[in-house]
């Protein structure tokens, strides 16, 4: 009888498709939870974008793991739950991601300070992009004062969710050396 069990393994330290579609999953139940966060009358209008510190931090520190395919579904399903322009959140979340892909300094030797500042020029950059864009289309500017609340709700939770994050990848980490 053969041993299959070494083949199984090659075949699951190569894999990266799993991983993708496990992280696929986790930023859809995140778009789920901003929308359900809408309803509450504190965020009704201007809920922090969670999916967006969600693909920063993953395209930041696992972009194999992040492909664009799940960063347009999750777009667009935010798109589709907030009643947004379809296409406009996802574009705007790819252009950030494709540029967060062509940087040429390494991640690991960057100060969160420096992390954070670059994530607010993302934040803004996704949000003048949606501007322009909602403004192009409709020919009218929207109320700026709920834009304003979610770039800074967005700021504020910023290191709460990226402490987080590191922690469970550190905890993946380390259960994967053990396995």
């Amino acid at each position: 009888m053969k041993k299959t069990g070494q083949y199984f393994e090659k075949a699951m330290e190569h894999s990266e498709v799993s991983g993708q579609f496990l992280i696929g999953f986790v930023g859809v139940i995140l778009v789920l939870f901003e929308g359900t966060l809408a309803s509450w009358p504190v965020f009704y209008g201007a809920v922090p974008l969670l999916s967006l510190i969600f693909i920063y931090w993953m395209t930041l520190y696992h972009s194999k793991l992040m492909p664009f395919i799940t960063i347009f579904i999750m777009g667009l399903l935010s798109d589709i739950l907030f009643s947004s322009l379809i296409g406009g959140r996802a574009t705007s979340y790819m252009l950030l991601a494709l540029f967060m892909n062509l940087r040429v300094t390494d991640p690991q030797d960057d100060e969160f300070l420096k992390v954070w500042v670059n994530f607010m020029f993302a934040v803004m950059a996704v949000m003048l992009f949606q501007l322009i864009f909602f403004s192009v289309i409709n020919f009218s500017i929207p109320s700026l004062s709920p834009m304003m609340f979610q770039i800074g709700m967005t700021l504020i939770l910023f290191p709460i969710v990226y402490v987080i994050l590191f922690a469970i990848s550190n905890v993946l980490e380390r259960i994967k050396v053990f396995a």
